[in-house]
């Protein structure tokens, strides 16, 4: 018997306890915008933004705030990545291009910008699922799908991921993913502990391998840090999930976050502990974020055939401590 329907004759409603609810923003720039509250009735709150990559923004565990929020807020796009980045929880970099502008492509790609079509919101015997499929392309250019789809459960302490991209264009189309986890306070603070086993880690460049020592040190909020990111390859189980875990004894909340090597075989760690602007990124990832042209030559991301597709899945798991 599941944890819902052990509760369910107490109830003559489900959404007294859990529920995924679609409505539409009314103020600021993203006026008219779609969003998804879920709240899955254990101490798990989230919103999912259809017309912004179907992004998560806040975030929350126990009533504890967990993810960064950029100043844009939920900003209409006007095309600049960093003036529109909203934050919060996840986003989504790619699908053709992810870190540095590169050829054609812009900081980051385009997909976050994208709204969804084939929205679903669903909360039936405590599971919530919310999908919806957003396109990346143009004529004479690239046309990609990524279908997207997040769950959670009552009694559940977790969301779950999952991302098909599939290449319906005439010709081969090189692509590359980066899910963007922005942490911040009270999660991440001096007190913050990263919890993981030896592992590979690699400096994005010259100033974040001076610190490499302290990679895994956060300090409290400092003036005219610019930002350091190191690319860290952790084991795998036997099922080919590898984990990054974070701790905050303090905020009484750790997080870890699983995602399948077979796909995903890196996270990237966004260091930047900066006054009015602290946050921790944990990115797993297929690229290097050194921009596409760089990735085609040196074996990251995955070039799809016409009609080929690739899986993504990730899972951020939430505990008490």
């Amino acid at each position: 018997m599941s944890e819902f329907e052990k509760v369910r004759p107490f109830l003559a409603s489900a959404a007294q306890l859990c529920y995924a609810r679609l409505s539409r923003l009314e103020e600021g720039s993203g006026h008219g915008q779609r969003i998804v509250d879920v709240n899955n009735g254990s101490g798990l709150a989230f919103t999912v933004t259809p017309d912004r990559g179907m992004n998560i923004v806040e975030c929350s565990f126990k009533g504890v705030p967990v993810a960064y929020r950029a100043p844009a807020g939920h900003r209409g796009i006007t095309g600049n990545w960093l003036k529109d980045w909203s934050a919060g929880l996840l986003t989504t970099c790619g699908l053709r291009n992810i870190g540095s502008p590169s050829g054609t492509q812009s900081l980051h790609g385009e997909i976050a910008a994208e709204s969804a079509e084939y929205v679903g919101c669903n909360c039936c015997n405590g599971e919530i699922e919310v999908s919806g499929t957003l396109t990346e392309g143009a004529m004479f250019n690239a046309n990609l799908t990524q279908r997207r789809v997040i769950r959670t459960a009552y009694g559940s302490n977790r969301i779950e991921i999952c991302d098909t991209v599939t290449n319906n264009g005439e010709f081969p189309e090189f692509t590359e993913i980066l899910f963007h986890f922005n942490l911040g306070y009270p999660l991440v603070s001096p007190d913050l502990e990263f919890d993981v086993p030896e592992h590979k880690v690699d400096p994005r460049d010259d100033a974040a391998a001076a610190a490499v020592a302290e990679w895994n040190k956060y300090p409290a909020p400092l003036e005219n840090f610019h930002e350091y990111c190191y690319r860290h390859t952790l084991p795998a189980d036997k099922d080919g999930w590898a984990m990054m875990r974070i701790k905050n004894r303090t905020a009484g909340v750790a997080l870890n976050i699983h995602y399948h090597t077979s796909t995903l075989p890196l996270i990237v760690q966004w260091k930047k502990p900066s006054k009015n602007a602290y946050v921790l990124g944990l990115e797993p990832t297929n690229g290097s974020l050194n921009g596409c042209e760089f990735d085609k030559e040196n074996g990251y991301g995955k070039v799809l055939a016409p009609g080929e597709s690739i899986s993504y899945r990730v899972i951020v798991e939430f505990e008490e401590c």
